[in-house]
């Protein structure tokens, strides 16, 4: 990491770019490292609460930006190159930041399991010279557990997090009453006792979807699951058999996943 000089991060404030913005910090030294969190309706609000949180402690200069990503009808419409054209305009944004500042290059957390999910941000982020440390280093997610566990960082053992529209299937318009619904309802299922889980929104109906092993759990807590969602609009709640699964929505239909969706 010496060779990189000045670098700019894209932090999100989960595990794999905090622990990028952690070894950066102790191999450049803090005048050469800045990070860069974008916030808006997109990302979940304990995100960049957390993010300003470490980025202080760790003092690590960090910038917070706020980018519309509603503003875009490509992004809006939710086909399923959502991600790259998401992925493109965002990473635009923090290179031109990056290098006003004077840092040349942008990081971001990628890692050697990232790229055999369905991940067109991928593609926009090489398209625009993105650096993947991580990924070039070998590092795959258990890799970059144990490195944040020791170097004692907060999120070490944090659940995986990602873009709220990811919740919302291809061809489904993402809107921000649809993200606020989302992130509102993952927060009332971190309440419940479901840590990680996710809420997947399909118009009137919410699938949720818990780690397996809180499957009797859930069933258990059926009454308290059905009055948080319908307090956030929702008629039907489901919950899916097959429990929690990266990337479940990627390019589906809400058909693609109704024969594991329990009725609650």
């Amino acid at each position: 990491m010496h060779d990189l000089g000045r670098l700019a991060i894209a932090l999100s404030g989960g595990v794999d770019s905090t622990l990028l913005a952690a070894v950066a910090r102790r191999c450049l030294g803090r005048d050469h490292v800045l990070a860069l969190h974008v916030q808006g309706p997109f990302i979940a609000g304990d995100e960049s609460t957390r993010a300003a949180a470490w980025a202080a402690a760790a003092d690590i200069t960090l910038v917070t930006v706020t980018v519309d990503m509603l503003a875009n009808e490509s992004i809006r419409c939710n086909d399923p190159e959502r991600c790259y054209h998401c992925k493109k305009r965002l990473m635009t944004t923090l290179l031109a930041i990056a290098r006003n500042a004077g840092f040349p290059l942008l990081a971001d957390g990628m890692n050697l399991d990232d790229p055999g999910d369905y991940r067109p941000g991928i593609r926009a982020a090489d398209e625009l010279g993105v650096r993947h440390p991580l990924f070039d280093t070998g590092w795959a997610k258990a890799d970059i557990r144990r490195g944040a566990l020791a170097l004692n960082l907060p999120n070490h053992d944090a659940p995986a997090a990602a873009c709220l529209a990811s919740r919302i299937p291809a061809g489904m318009a993402v809107d921000a009453d649809k993200l606020r619904a989302v992130d509102a309802g993952e927060e009332a299922l971190l309440a419940l006792g479901f840590r990680g889980a996710r809420l997947r929104h399909y118009g009137d109906l919410a699938k949720i979807e818990v780690d397996p092993g809180d499957l009797e759990t859930a069933f258990a807590r059926r009454e308290a699951l059905l009055r948080a969602m319908r307090e956030l609009g929702f008629r039907s709640v489901a919950l899916d058999l097959a429990g929690y699964r990266r990337g479940a929505v990627n390019g589906a239909s809400a058909d693609d996943a109704s024969d594991t969706k329990h009725p609650l």
